[in-house]
């Protein structure tokens, strides 16, 4: 039982369910007459793999630093040796490539994006300590390509309202890193990421104009539950000096800016089904693993 929650808490399993969200998003926008069931499986589990082998190449590359700055993360503690984990990340990243290609029923874009989110994943494992720019624009480009592929599994393109939507998940994520960088010391802490969340939110309203079924109480519900909710209570906690817990929410976030959205498009089965996977990503993050 300790071995599985050493895992648990290395691949960041608690924030899982954002991922699934996301591909819920992409989804949700372009599912006004119905969705592929095989295909949108298949994005579910290749990006749940690649989420889950980038977090664990995350903690074998940075064992180093994690030991230097007294982390007690499994692998930096020894729980968990450094190449089981980079193992088990390759194999990870290889297998949510294959299965995203295997049931993108010969889509040439599907399978050329789920490369570009490994190949994103992979490099920014390796240059995220260098550059905090530059890392925060890697996460974004792997956060946005999650309801990208699966909106290419469903109608083969990115429709423009997908397009507003993978923006707002971009800066949604650009907030997130710049939120976490420095939580344990050893690299410059920033103060700045609350306000892209409060950008990623705009998204919601504009969501409204590209959707069929535009919702504009749908949208206003949303804007309510970020910005007077979510996004004050995360950035309470970083004040308070809790940067792990705010960013535990804001992580969390990510499902609720999607549910937002959603709501905005008129697709309030999808958004239920998002902010279940917020609900879920706080009970998981009590475990371990969140931030």
């Amino acid at each position: 039982m300790s071995n599985c929650r050493d895992w648990f808490t290395t691949l960041r399993a608690a924030n899982l369910p954002t991922v699934w969200s996301n591909v819920l998003l992409g989804a949700g926008l372009v599912a006004v007459e119905g969705i592929l069931v095989i295909p949108l499986l298949g994005v579910l589990a290749g990006t749940s793999c690649i989420y889950l082998g980038g977090m664990s190449l995350n903690d074998a590359i940075d064992v180093n630093f994690d030991r230097r700055n007294a982390s007690t993360r499994p692998v930096a503690s020894g729980r968990i040796g450094p190449a089981t984990a980079m193992t088990a990340g390759v194999l990870l990243l290889l297998v949510g490539w294959f299965v995203i290609t295997f049931t993108a029923e010969l889509s040439a874009m599907a399978m050329n994006l789920s490369l570009l989110l490994v190949l994103l994943v992979s490099l920014y494992q390796w240059t995220h300590r260098g550059s905090a720019i530059i890392a925060a624009g890697l996460m974004a480009g792997c956060r946005m390509l999650v309801p990208a592929i699966a909106a290419v599994m469903m109608t083969g393109g990115i429709p423009p309202i997908v397009w507003v939507a993978i923006a707002g998940v971009g800066c949604w994520t650009i907030g997130v890193t710049m939120m976490g960088r420095g939580e344990r010391g050893g690299e410059r802490a920033f103060q700045c990421g609350w306000i892209w969340l409060v950008v990623a939110a705009v998204a919601i309203p504009l969501v409204t104009a590209f959707a069929p079924m535009g919702d504009i109480a749908g949208a206003a519900a949303g804007l309510l539950i970020i910005l007077v909710a979510w996004i004050p209570a995360a950035a309470r906690q970083l004040r308070a000096g809790q940067i792990g817990q705010g960013v535990c929410w804001a992580i969390a976030g990510f499902a609720v800016l999607d549910s937002g959205m959603l709501l905005a498009a008129g697709q309030p089965a999808w958004a239920s089904a998002t902010m279940v996977c917020a609900a879920v990503t706080l009970g998981g993050q009590r475990l371990g693993g969140g931030s």
